[in-house]
């Protein structure tokens, strides 16, 4: 009975949906029951579910994972909520927050992911687009609208451009996915340089009127080919955002490549027809388009207003770790009085009772809402400096308050051989390895703190490896003839506005030398660097790769297989290594 009531509710749910939302999730169901039936092909059941962001799992067949987009990393609590009932009800109730501050959901029943869809829709959450060759889910600065540095608020302009190309035919078949970030700090919290399309805040006086703008980048991108964005204009007005976007993304359309997908990203068309050329494309093709103006045109402040507080009593803070908390995972807003608080997720992970938890915390909090970070973890905003410990302490009791935030422990991770088609090798395995060997070697500082390692199952960089002080990407090779888990090793990357410096690779490292190889370059840096005021990034380039191999040279051997056989497995594994289980890639984040 219980059964026949939840599919009664989720019909209401679909007939109280706007038409558009009605008629995609209508198909989708039908796509999955003609899938069934064996009506359509296992390849056109694929190419059709994955625009509705239903993605292939390693290994398993008809299990899937559901990324589910929040634009602009905005949630409120109810869709919290939400998440977390579908995580329970139909995955393992863990919800992941990725790198393009999307939510996934992992093992999920095809015959069940109509109603996973129908659930979100209910609550404003659309899985539409956040895969495929279209535009995905469109992230912005998790400060914006409360930074102290910030030019305006680019939230609300953001979601004008989500809105825009969301179902918009322009955008539904791509050559290759197409990546929007939106900027208002001069700390480019969004990365923009390495963007199919980067927005940065920008303001100029015309006549004594003030005129909001952005800065305008394309072209940049990661992946096997990494590329930084070129400047299309310094100054597309706000009235101009939306045909200027729809432009660059008309013109990737027309020449992007359709025969390689390993050179469809429209990186390679600026790289093709040269900055120049490709300024021109853009111009005269937003020359064709109309005007599209949108309510928020003008927005220069946040929306968002000071929550009123609901019982908050003053506490004591439970936790001996509340004054490291304090200063790692707080930062203060640019309304008085108010501060940021980040809730640091390891490897992006939360759990359905987790998220429940923090549904009533930041509706007591904060007004109900919480952003997502491209860097795996959530923000809570408005938060009054008098409820900062009882803050602490409610985030404490669910497991939420673990300090580190943006630092060095904070290691980023794709999924990884986990559950990834395309991954080699287990990278959230070695994150976790390499967050435990740090805290094990007492090293720390605000020299070392800073840095940020960041971790790909394989070439393609949704872990970000190429902008990390210290980034790996996964591989195999074979060591006494055993194929054995590897990882690239790479240094000195970064990412700012206007600017991509892809680290350098440096060799090959065993999966299982590299948390001690990574102690050993942390110790170089304090002994050989030319003073304390030397970054790491100039360091990690002046002694140049020669340096680095000599230093890790003896992280390349293993032991004999006889002795150690658990050092050719991958991090996690209780198994011999193998590529078993890839194909053709889908999780592309």
């Amino acid at each position: 009975m219980a059964e026949t009531l939840a599919d009664t509710r989720l019909e209401e749910f679909l007939r109280e949906m706007p038409q558009a939302t009605k008629e995609e999730i209508t198909e989708f169901r039908q796509l999955v029951e003609r899938y069934f039936l064996g009506q359509i092909t296992p390849d056109e059941f694929k190419a059709k579910r994955l625009h509705m962001g239903t993605y292939g799992i390693r290994g398993v067949k008809d299990i899937h994972m559901m990324r589910i987009k929040i634009p602009a990393g905005k949630l409120n609590a109810e869709q919290l909520e939400c998440l977390a009932d579908l995580a329970e009800q139909y995955s393992k109730s863990i919800g992941h927050i990725t790198t393009r501050q999307d939510m996934q959901l992992y093992w999920i029943p095809t015959k069940e992911a109509p109603k996973a869809i129908i659930r979100a829709a209910a609550v404003g959450l659309t899985t539409r687009e956040a895969c495929g060759n279209s535009v995905r889910n469109v992230t912005a600065c998790y400060l914006a609208g409360v930074s102290p540095t910030e030019l305006f608020d680019v939230t609300q302009h953001a979601e004008a451009v989500m809105r825009h190309f969301l179902r918009n035919p322009c955008s539904q078949k791509l050559p290759r996915k197409f990546k929007i970030a939106f900027e208002g700090c001069p700390t480019d919290h969004a990365k923009t340089a390495i963007h199919d399309i980067g927005a940065v805040a920008a303001v100029k006086e015309e006549g004594g009127t003030r005129i909001l703008g952005f800065k305008i980048y394309v072209g940049g991108g990661l992946g096997a080919a990494p590329m930084q964005a070129i400047l299309l204009e310094p100054f597309t007005p706000a009235t101009e955002l939306l045909r200027t976007c729809e432009a660059a993304v008309r013109v990737h359309d027309r020449l992007g490549d359709r025969k390689n997908k390993a050179t469809a990203r429209i990186k390679f068309v600026v790289k093709r027809l040269g900055p120049d050329a490709f300024r021109k494309e853009v111009f005269e093709e937003r020359a064709k388009l109309p005007q599209y103006p949108y309510p928020e045109m003008h927005v220069t402040e946040t929306n968002e207003q000071p929550p009123k507080p609901v019982d908050i009593k003053p506490a004591t803070p439970v936790n001996t770790t509340y004054a490291r908390w304090m200063l790692t995972n707080v930062t203060g807003q640019k309304q008085a009085g108010y501060s940021t608080v980040i809730i640091r997720l390891q490897l992006g992970d939360i759990s359905s009772s987790q998220m429940r938890a923090l549904a009533k915390i930041i509706r007591r909090y904060c007004g109900g809402i919480v952003r997502t970070m491209i860097t795996q973890n959530l923000a809570l905003r408005w938060i009054r400096t008098e409820h900062l410990a009882p803050l602490f302490n409610e985030l404490h009791a669910v497991g939420l308050a673990e300090p580190e935030a943006e630092r060095l422990y904070d290691v980023t991770s794709c999924p990884g051989a986990e559950t990834c088609q395309l991954g080699i090798s287990a990278s959230r395995g070695l994150a976790r390895a390499l967050e435990a060997r740090l805290k094990a070697s007492g090293l720390g500082g605000e020299d070392l703190d800073r840095l940020h390692i960041k971790v790909s199952g394989c070439p393609n960089s949704c872990g970000q490896h190429h902008i990390a002080d210290i980034g790996f990407f996964g591989g195999a090779k074979k060591v006494n003839d055993h194929l054995t888990p590897h990882f690239q090793l790479m240094l000195g990357g970064l990412a700012e506005e206007g600017k991509a410096e892809f680290g350098q690779p440096i060799l090959k490292l065993p999966a299982r030398r590299i948390p001690d190889a990574v102690i050993r370059i942390l110790e170089r840096y304090r002994q050989d660097r030319q003073s304390v005021q030397e970054p790491f990034k100039i360091f990690a380039r002046r002694v140049g790769i020669d340096y680095w191999k000599r230093t890790l040279e003896e992280f390349t051997t293993l032991p004999a297989y006889e002795t150690s056989p658990e050092a050719y497995r991958d991090w996690g594994a209780e198994e011999e290594f193998s590529l078993g289980g890839m194909g053709p890639g889908e999780c592309a984040a």
